[in-house]
């Protein structure tokens, strides 16, 4: 099984995992480390480390908002420092994106997952106006 962390600025990552637990139920293997306003980039190292320790899977799946951010390029450096766990950073977090990771998590491996994430979050943004331009009445499916 992978584990996942979902890390970002604010309470974003807290409230990713929500908004999956309020959609689809409760992952087990689903974990979250916000970035609050205040907290410093060294602060953010030490939780980050201490998280990534406690999480007894091998295998993490870290999940960012943002390329390039705080959160970003602190587990790139942890990843480094890590060579007990396996780990990969991906970052564009999308609800599509996590909630795939997050059920399909005990079904594959990192690299499985990794790829099949961001293939997830590609396909999950939608054009409305461009994927109903043809049609006279759009159809819409039972929400989740």
């Amino acid at each position: 099984m992978v584990s996942i962390l979902i890390i970002g600025h604010g309470n974003f990552a807290t409230g990713a995992l929500s908004a999956t637990r309020l959609v689809a139920g409760a992952p087990e293997n689903v974990y979250a480390l916000d970035f609050p306003e205040g907290m410093s980039a060294e602060e953010l190292k030490e939780a980050m480390q201490a998280r990534l320790a406690a999480i007894e899977t091998p295998e993490i799946l870290v999940m960012a908002d943002l390329a390039g951010g705080t959160p970003f390029r602190t587990a790139v450096e942890l990843k480094m420092t890590m060579p007990e766990k396996q780990i990969r950073v991906v970052a564009g977090t999308s609800m599509p994106a996590l909630m795939e990771a997050a059920f399909s998590s005990d079904s594959m491996d990192l690299a499985e997952l990794t790829a099949d994430v961001i293939q997830t979050g590609v396909e999950g943004f939608v054009d409305w106006d461009a994927q109903t331009a043809d049609e006279e009445e759009p159809e819409f499916e039972d929400g989740l």
